[in-house]
Order: structure tokens, then C-alpha cells, then sequence
């Protein structure tokens, strides 16, 4: 009985130990690819139409979730809005982040060496709009002279404050771009000026479209770029192509069709 017992045991072991080997050896031959996608933070200080349109809602979104969705498993990327002074702090601290639509422009005189920079994701610029009851065109900065124009609060825009502060016209402020589109057709202001890609895509919401008038000329055209902070040379390499296969793309076409997004740069 005891040797029975023995046997038993030692096949037990035996058998133990060859499921140990076999395990081993398939996982040799065979190895689990586990690869976990690495996390990137991007932060912007866009918290405006079309950008940002409700909770968790608008361009940006949208286009991290579809940065994420053709990460390919390796790349995934995290939104956060942070007020433009906190941005500021950490670009000073050359922090690990990433940034949608901006220009190196707005960084200071040595952004472009010291950040790198992607591709156009998508053109833009400053436009005039005004009532179509009194629809204006500006050419010039003489076609704005004895008029109150509308601004946002805290922007600056070329030429234009100069003119303001020599007395050529009047400047009135609002503190969002809604507002702004409140006051035009209000008829607190003449004539407004801010980003295309929000005025158009506030007009739209607000059904506007036969009460605005955009002037042909615009004041200004800027490309929107991700400004990459910090070493992110694979995040870098990964944003780039998709940058080239987006402008084809149904689903990012789509995207931008629902924010009444201007001509993307050819």
C-alpha cells in the first residue's frame, strides 16, 4: 500500500513537472505578444466653438477619439483643457505634451526652433463678418475707418490695435465668440472679427446664415499645426502620417463637415 502510494506520488510530480516544461517551451516558441499602447497627454487651451461645443463634445474630442481609434494599439491619447497660462508653465518646463491647433506664431520668436511642429492639420484665419442689412466689405484697414468693430476680449489682431489706439475706429470687446455673434446681431457693434473655424460654425448653430455676411477678404490666414513638446519622437513620427492619410479620409472628412470646417490646406 505504501509503495502504491509512493508511485502515485512520484508520477504526480512527474507529470507536474513535464506541464512545466511543455508551458515553458510554448512559450518559447510561441510568446504572447502583450503590448500596452503608451499614453500621451495633449492639452489645449481652445475652449471655444468648434473646439469645444458641450461636455466631452466638439472637435477636439473628436479628434482624439479618432487619433485613438487608428493608434494601432500603440498610441493613445488622453485630452485634457487647461487655461492658456498653465500651458504656458509647463511648455516652460519642457513637459512631455502635446498641443492641437495652434501656430508657432503664437509662441514667441523662437517657437519654431524650440518645439517641434507637425504638419497643417487644417487652414484658418481671422475673418470680418457684419449684418447683411449692412454688409461690408474690408479690404483695407481705411474700410473700417468711424465704425465700432467687435472683438474677443484678450485677443490681438495685426494692425488692427493700432489703428484703435490712433483713434482710425473703435473697438468694442465681448468675452466669448458667442457673445460676440449676440452683439452683432443685436447691432451693438458694426462689424466683427474672429477665427473662421468659430464664426462659421456659431453661425451655423445659431441658424444665422441668412442674416451674416462675410467679407471676401479676410484679415489674416494662419495654418494650425500640434506643437510637440518635450521628446516625443514616435508620437511625432505617428501624428505626421495621419496628418497625410486624414485629408482623404471619409471619416475625418466627416468629422470636419459637422463643425462647417474652412478648406483644408492642399
Amino acid at each position: 500500500m505504501t509503495n502504491d502510494l509512493r508511485s502515485v506520488s512520484i508520477s504526480h510530480v512527474h507529470y507536474i513537472a513535464l506541464m512545466f516544461i511543455v508551458s515553458l517551451a510554448f512559450g518559447i516558441l510561441f510568446p504572447l505578444k502583450i503590448s500596452l499602447a503608451t499614453e500621451y497627454q495633449i492639452y489645449s487651451y481652445h475652449n471655444v466653438p468648434p473646439f469645444i461645443v458641450g461636455e466631452n463634445k466638439g472637435l477636439s474630442h473628436d479628434l482624439v477619439n479618432y487619433l485613438n481609434k487608428h493608434g494601432a494599439k500603440k498610441f493613445q491619447f488622453k485630452l485634457s483643457i487647461l487655461p492658456r497660462k498653465r500651458l504656458d508653465n509647463l511648455l516652460k518646463a519642457n513637459s512631455d505634451i502635446i498641443i492641437p491647433w495652434v501656430s508657432p506664431d503664437w509662441f514667441g520668436p523662437d517657437a519654431k526652433s524650440r518645439f517641434e511642429w507637425t504638419t497643417p492639420l487644417i487652414s484658418d484665419g481671422n475673418v470680418y463678418f457684419s449684418r447683411k442689412d449692412r454688409s461690408i466689405e474690408v479690404k483695407s484697414m481705411g474700410d473700417l475707418e468711424d465704425l465700432l468693430l467687435g472683438g474677443v476680449l484678450g485677443h490681438r489682431y495685426a494692425r488692427i490695435d493700432n489703428e484703435v489706439a490712433k483713434g482710425s475706429f473703435s473697438r468694442m470687446n465681448a468675452p466669448h465668440e458667442r457673445n460676440l455673434i449676440k452683439m452683432l446681431v443685436g447691432k451693438r457693434v458694426d462689424i466683427g472679427i474672429m477665427a473662421e473655424s468659430s464664426a462659421r460654425y456659431l453661425v451655423w448653430e445659431e441658424n444665422l446664415s441668412e442674416e451674416i455676411h462675410f467679407s471676401t477678404y479676410k484679415h489674416s490666414i494662419f495654418l494650425r499645426r500640434f506643437l510637440i513638446s518635450g521628446y516625443l519622437p514616435q508620437a511625432r513620427e505617428f501624428l505626421d502620417s495621419m496628418i497625410l492619410k486624414m485629408k482623404d479620409d471619409p471619416e475625418w472628412n466627416a468629422i470636419k463637415s459637422r463643425y462647417q470646417l474652412p478648406i483644408e490646406v492642399n
